[in-house]
């Protein structure tokens, strides 16, 4: 019998390429190789697994985004850290089905809750974090209201290429970097 933790991999796997809703504990069980009845031994439902699912997801994300930070030829320019958590998350969300996130918020929210929660604590922790360092270096403009360029801009990255899946099928994720984060994080540099 395989490990928790691979079923919730793969698990993850096919939630992420066909959605939450479409996926069954049946479809999981024949992947994996096992029975139905051993995978309910593992997870008492399929809102478990789903929720563990999203815990290794946003595990996973958290530590692409924050190893970054430990190398040590890493940037010490707070936009080029914010500029690479972001290109981790698009990178992420190119990952998703565009079912993976809409099934999760309607039938599992108190998993697609961890997700949001997730967002939010990266946007109000590290990019708050280093717009105000940003902000303290001296780098940038000084009628710029950091909180409200959290609020107005980069919570709602989410909103913009969600519902329009076609961003993805049509811009890399280099070009949906420069013109989400990149361009509007120069409108905010102070010229130098």
């Amino acid at each position: 019998m395989q490990k928790k933790s691979e079923c919730v991999a793969l698990a993850l796997t096919l939630f992420s390429k066909y959605g939450c809703k479409r996926v069954g504990m049946d479809d999981v069980a024949e992947t994996l190789g096992i029975s139905k009845k051993t995978l309910y031994e593992l997870f008492e439902n399929k809102n478990n697994l789903v929720q563990e699912s999203i815990t290794l997801l946003l595990n996973n994300t958290h530590e692409k985004m924050s190893g970054f930070f430990q190398l040590p030829e890493s940037s010490s320019d707070p936009f080029t850290k914010i500029i690479h958590i972001y290109s981790v998350g698009l990178k992420e969300l190119r990952n998703l089905s565009p079912n993976f996130l809409i099934s999760l918020k309607k039938y599992y929210p108190i998993a697609y809750k961890s997700y949001d929660d997730f967002v939010k604590a990266i946007v109000w922790t590290y990019v708050l974090d280093l717009l105000q360092e940003a902000k303290n270096n001296g780098q940038l403009r000084s009628n710029i209201n950091i909180k409200l360029i959290c609020e107005l801009f980069l919570l709602r990255i989410n909103e913009i290429l969600l519902p329009n899946r076609d961003f993805f099928d049509s811009y890399t994720t280099e070009e949906l970097l420069e013109h989400l984060i990149i361009v509007p994080l120069k409108g905010i540099k102070r010229a130098n």
